[in-house]
């Protein structure tokens, strides 16, 4: 039986634990995402996801990749988010949050900071927290560096640069630990295909919570050369009102 079939055997509810690994739901995902809208089994597949929703009708490839990356681990969440998630009051979506840093003449920093506010063009994020009840599941980091004459917004930002790429980079959500200090060489998609520059997909997605900071970190064994600026992405999906 293939992993999507094993998945749509399932009894459980959307909501609670699923009995496949992480990689095996990615699979049934994938699996459910090269079948056609019309395909019974996608249908049957997009329902689970959408379980509790009033709206029952296919959602697109990359939302139903999304929404049900989301709703596998929504056990994980707080009840009376899963309940508003179950009753369509709030609904999940693709977000992206960053933050630019000119890290001229550095070798180590955190690549937010506490006293960040929003603005466009450096960050979309106030104090480095996330705003209330906006549980975040973080499917990918995006590390990029350029070089700026003026601002570090005006670089032409690509794969990290060699002090980069020779450091290590950690990620924390107050004292939870979620991207353990790893070698930044996880950013050099330089020989990968499909992904965009400097991007690491996770293999198992991980929950950033809201109002708790979240502080990312980079040290290198060498300072970075004068203009440098980093961009920062942590791509996944989060919560807003239906």
């Amino acid at each position: 039986m293939s992993l999507l079939g094993l998945f749509m055997a399932e009894e459980a509810n959307m909501l609670d634990r699923s009995v496949l690994t992480d990689p095996e739901m990615d699979g049934a995902i994938d699996e459910a995402a090269t079948l056609d809208p019309s395909d019974p089994q996608r249908q049957q597949f997009v329902a689970r996801v959408n379980k509790g929703a009033k709206g029952k009708s296919v959602i697109p490839t990359d939302d139903l990749r999304i929404r049900a990356a989301y709703s596998i681990r929504a056990h994980m969440l707080p009840e009376h988010i899963r309940r508003a998630i179950a009753a369509n009051a709030i609904k999940i979506v693709n977000n992206a949050f960053y933050r630019i840093f000119d890290f001229s003449g550095l070798k180590q920093n955190d690549l937010m900071l506490n006293a960040d506010t929003k603005l466009s063009g450096i960050t979309n994020v106030n104090s480095r927290k996330l705003e209330e009840n906006n549980f975040f599941l973080l499917t990918s980091i995006i590390l990029q560096t350029g070089t700026f004459t003026d601002k570090p917004f005006d670089a032409v930002f690509g794969l990290p640069c060699r002090e980069v790429l020779n450091g290590e980079f950690s990620l924390k959500n107050g004292d939870k630990v979620l991207v353990q200090p790893s070698s930044a060489r996880i950013f050099d998609t330089s020989t990968r295909n499909n992904l965009i520059r400097g991007e690491w997909r996770l293999d198992n997605p991980k929950f950033i919570a809201p109002q708790v900071e979240i502080i990312p970190e980079l040290k290198l064994p060498i300072a970075v050369p004068d203009k440098t600026a980093i961009k920062l992405v942590l791509v996944g999906a989060g919560l807003c009102k239906a």
